[in-house]
């Protein structure tokens, strides 16, 4: 039985539109991709975290996005905490996109405490090292309250509750390939600059009368004693 005219037009028209649809597709995500590296420096909070969420870590890493990068994070380090969370949460987010902002957040924030580090290192003198002590451990004290914060609001909604359990055992338990890409991608010399300037931030934040907590304060239980919240051991 041979199809009518019309029924062999129709399927060509169909055709078509299926052909035109899979093209813009397609040109949708590479002007979306193309876009990125751009939004990561336009000053808004929405525009740098799809922008991150979009590229993938090979993409972001690119030394020509260097500045780009660090104006990205100047951006998120003003904006309000529930804002990246909810679009970490976001329904309209794949899995692959969740993870790409997950990784380049972290990785924004490590470059950050390296030019802490490199900032540190470069002072001459006691006194202009210890101004710089004091404003690193006044930023971490303000992100650790607004983290503080951010925590009581969500305190009874367990989806949050169990997401931010599993951000912190991520950051804090890394995996076995974490702790090898780590190991391959920072220098003996890098690791040890950055241990002498925890090891300083703890005791100038100590002399202040503060625990810094985390890594950089307290020990663990069962290490030997704990910290009173003033900086002093107990057991």
């Amino acid at each position: 039985m041979t199809s009518s005219p019309s029924s062999k037009w129709k399927a060509i028209w169909i055709s078509a539109a299926v052909v035109v649809v899979g093209v813009g597709g397609f040109y949708t995500v590479a002007a979306m991709t193309d876009r990125a590296p751009r939004d990561l420096a336009s000053g808004d909070t929405t525009r740098v975290l799809d922008a991150l969420a979009t590229m993938d870590k090979d993409a972001l890493s690119d030394e020509r996005n260097q500045q780009l990068r660090r104006k990205a994070f100047e951006t998120l380090k003003g904006a309000p905490l529930e804002q990246v969370f909810d679009r970490l949460h976001s329904d309209d987010l794949t899995d692959a996109q969740r993870e790409h902002l997950e990784d380049n957040l972290r990785q924004l924030m490590r470059e950050d405490m390296e030019r802490k580090v490199n900032e540190y290192f470069a002072a001459t003198t006691d006194q202009e090292r210890d101004r710089i002590l004091d404003q690193h451990i006044d930023d971490f004290k303000r992100f650790r309250e607004r983290m503080r914060a951010y925590r009581e609001k969500i305190k009874d909604d367990p989806k949050r509750q169990a997401d931010a359990d599993r951000r912190r055992s991520r950051r804090w338990a890394p995996s076995k390939q974490q702790r090898k890409d780590r190991m391959e991608n920072t220098s003996p010399d890098r690791r040890a600059r950055m241990f002498q300037y925890f090891m300083k931030m703890r005791a100038r934040a100590e002399k202040r009368g503060e625990d810094m907590g985390g890594p950089f304060g307290h020990r663990r239980a069962g290490s030997g004693g704990q910290r009173d919240g003033k900086g002093t051991s107990r057991p």
